[in-house]
């Protein structure tokens, strides 16, 4: 019954796991763990950090530090969990844009903005 679970949930995330694996591809991390229910892969090449369904990819520099990222990160996986196809269009694009748009200077905290100030409350990181 739970891989008959798992199979439908990849399903429901389909674009974002079909996302997740190219950009495995492009970056070629070197390491992962298991976090919960995702995979946290780890590059250097990667500039920042992204969750796309099952796949959470963060840049090396993560790797020891406090878990803050990948708890975020996570958060993220768990909205992909709830909106399915529609996450990409609710959460994945805006959280882009924003930090396309997004800078020290402007006064704002990058984690205000609601696709990060609920990926942070899901994933339990209190900033």
């Amino acid at each position: 019954m739970k891989i008959f679970l798992d199979i439908l949930l990849y399903l429901w995330q389909l674009p974002q796991n079909i996302l997740g694996i190219i950009l495995l591809l492009i970056y070629c991390p070197k390491k992962y763990i298991i976090f919960r229910t995702s995979m946290v892969w780890y590059s250097d090449k990667f500039p920042g950090g992204i969750s796309l369904g099952k796949y959470i990819i963060v840049n090396e520099k993560y790797w020891e530090d406090n878990g803050d990222t990948e708890l975020h990160e996570y958060g993220h996986s768990i909205q992909s969990m709830w909106l399915g196809p529609l996450y990409l269009f609710v959460i994945g694009i805006p959280s882009i844009l924003w930090a396309a748009w997004w800078n020290e200077g402007r006064g704002v905290s990058y984690y205000k903005f609601y696709t990060e100030a609920l990926a942070d409350k899901l994933g339990g990181v209190e900033r």
